[in-house]
């Protein structure tokens, strides 16, 4: 089997089983459903061939919001997520598993375990972040599990909680939050100031 027809008959599937709670297959293998005129539930299933000879993939789940995208990515056509994670990490014991297939009859063999999955870890990760409210809390929580279950690291966050603000109307909060990261990463390696300088300029330069 190659990858494309593995691609092709796992999406084939993955349509069948979250078609029943509200999602559609999008571009990119991406399964997507909208949770308000703002704010979309993401799905997506990485998929790799094992020289074994079978098919292995896994969930990530992530949430977009559209008036945070337009100042966190670079590109104005981009459907990254706002905030995901890996399936497994919203477990209780974050163990990584991959489901495996050769053909369809195994694929129907998977569909309980994966609606398991979406019911008890998918479905409430985008019904909680779906909210701003919800997002921006977990972000500025001291505790570091809160932010780091929505997918970010240290830098990251700071992007995150510096576009609610902007959008939020806190301009001057938004600057002050980037500016303290600055600070806390001077002669930091470039890659760790690069986003967060690009987003500061980007606040400028719509004043």
């Amino acid at each position: 089997m190659t990858i494309t027809r593995a691609r092709r008959l796992l999406d084939d599937f993955l349509s069948t089983v979250t078609s029943t709670m509200g999602f559609r297959l999008a571009e990119c293998s991406e399964h997507v459903r909208l949770e308000s005129d703002d704010a979309t539930g993401l799905l997506s299933w990485p998929c790799r061939l094992d020289p074994r000879g079978f098919v292995a993939f896994s969930g990530i789940v992530g949430v977009r919001f559209e008036y945070l995208s337009k100042w966190l990515v670079d590109d104005a056509n981009s459907k990254a997520a706002t905030v995901a994670t890996p399936l497994h990490l919203l477990r209780s014991d974050n163990r990584f598993v991959e489901w495996t297939f050769t053909d369809i009859v195994d694929l129907e063999h998977l569909r309980g375990p994966i609606l398991d999955d979406l019911n008890t870890l998918a479905i409430p990760f985008i019904e909680r972040y779906s909210t701003l409210p919800n997002l921006r809390k977990a972000v500025e929580s001291a505790i570091a599990t809160d932010w780091i279950n929505v997918g970010l690291n240290h830098d990251s966050r700071v992007c995150v909680l510096a576009a609610i603000q902007i959008v939020e109307g806190d301009r001057l909060g938004a600057m002050k939050t980037l500016d303290d990261a600055l600070a806390e990463r001077k002669g930091a390696l470039p890659k760790r100031r690069f986003k967060i300088e690009q987003l500061r300029r980007r606040l400028v330069e719509s004043t």
